[in-house]
């Protein structure tokens, strides 16, 4: 039941309208899209062996990887890394799919997404990073394997804050004393 509410959930929020006007109608998405909007593990699988390219985007630039990520599907996520997804693939807003498992905090994909290639401080448009968005959520065991990894815990985006600045504003203290220790000011 879970599963499927979460795939329900992602199914409506990537129907949101994107800028121009444009929409990703998931009845138009490439078959690989639908795979992993779906959450269709089987389906993902038998395209990726027919060579589908693990690197196809929908209309806002999301990939197969980057809703894998979204659902927190570790399996599908390795799966897709194996197929030669690109981790530093970024949607529209500049989001890659570190960016996304930090928000989501999902220990077992941020690893995989590291061991993978994902780049740590890898900015989006915004200059924001994947550890402002785990500390913005007030992921703190996301913080800590970005931490371990070596993000920079100063690093700040265009409007001159950094993760701590993030993790205050959600006063979360924890995350906010896990980026002191890491000299974050």
């Amino acid at each position: 039941m879970k599963k499927i509410l979460a795939a329900c959930l992602l199914a409506l929020a990537f129907v949101i309208p994107a800028p121009a006007g444009a929409q990703t109608v998931l009845f138009q998405a490439p078959p690989i899209i639908k795979a992993a909007v779906e959450n269709n593990y089987e389906a993902m699988r038998s395209l990726l062996v027919k060579g589908t390219s693990a690197n196809t985007a929908d209309g806002n630039g999301k990939t197969p990887l980057i809703y894998a990520v979204a659902a927190s599907n570790a399996d599908m996520v390795r799966l897709l890394l194996e197929n030669k997804a690109n981790p530093n693939q970024a949607d529209k807003s500049g989001n890659g799919a570190l960016f996304w498992a930090a928000g989501q905090g999902d220990p077992v994909v941020i690893d995989l997404l590291i061991k993978g290639g994902a780049r740590i401080d890898q900015e989006n448009r915004q200059g924001a990073t994947p550890l402002m968005e785990a500390a913005r959520t007030g992921k703190l065991e996301a913080v800590q394997k970005l931490l371990a990894a070596g993000a920079k815990a100063d690093q700040a985006d265009f409007t001159g804050r950094n993760a701590l600045d993030w993790a205050q504003d959600g006063r979360n203290q924890r995350v906010v004393a896990a980026l002191r220790q890491a000299g974050a000011r």
